[in-house]
């Protein structure tokens, strides 16, 4: 056999060798991996706790044989609950969801009118159910929320010293508009932190005593709170 055929037969073996080399390369070539986002998704369902001060406001008129008494003052106190909602992240990073609320305050307030005319007005237990709006930063979320708040009520007014004259609205439900706006913190995948406020206006009560005097009591609340919830 002539050199050349010689090296005819070693270059067509190479040629088949590199050719089943590749064809077993194309059979164990593994699919490229699925890219996933390094954002953190705020979507799923949550609750949690959560504490701080409420303010309440309130403004009475009282109306007494022709004169007009006006009082305008504001208390501080402690508000303590729990909240529960759920969210849902969109593709653009904005979030959207509900949630609900329920605590209790302890803010309360008297007010002397007249010479002899006092009035009280407290709030106890307060809810409510609100959506949430939110941009999400990665692990921060700023949100604004507004909804329908309801609150036990006590608005009360004594005319001097006559039990028969003190008008009483004591452990009433009022409802109101609510809104506000916060920011939220993912610690780690679950626990989620919180800082917020919420301002309610539950509106007017109007009370007649048997002497047809009247009374208007306008009921706000200013929340100032922060929370820990966790994610499922």
């Amino acid at each position: 056999m002539s050199m050349f055929s010689r090296l005819a037969i070693a270059v067509g073996g190479f040629c088949i060798m590199a050719s089943t080399a590749q064809a077993t390369d194309v059979r164990v070539a593994r699919p490229a991996a699925v890219y996933e986002s390094p954002y953190y998704n705020w979507s799923g369902f949550y609750a949690g706790v959560f504490g701080g001060g409420a303010h309440g406001l309130w403004t009475v008129d009282f109306y007494r044989n022709n004169n007009h008494g006006h009082a305008e003052e504001g208390a501080d106190g402690l508000s303590f609950g729990a909240y529960g909602g759920y969210n849902y992240q969109f593709a653009n990073r904005f979030v959207i969801g509900g949630e609900l609320d329920l605590g209790k305050s302890t803010a309360s307030v008297q007010n002397e009118i007249f010479d002899n005319d006092h009035s009280l007005a407290k709030f106890g237990v307060f809810g409510s159910a609100r959506l949430r709006v939110g941009y999400a930063f990665d692990r921060m979320l700023l949100f604004g929320t507004v909804g329908v708040g309801v609150a036990n009520l006590s608005n009360n007014i004594q005319k001097g010293r006559n039990a028969g004259e003190e008008v009483v609205w004591e452990d009433q439900v009022k409802a109101g508009v609510t809104a506000g706006a916060g920011v939220e913190y993912a610690f780690t995948q679950n626990w989620v932190g919180r800082g917020e406020y919420v301002y309610t206006d539950y509106g007017m009560v109007t009370l007649f005593n048997r002497d047809g005097n009247r009374a208007e009591f306008r009921n706000e609340m200013h929340l100032l709170r922060v929370g820990a919830s966790y994610r499922f």
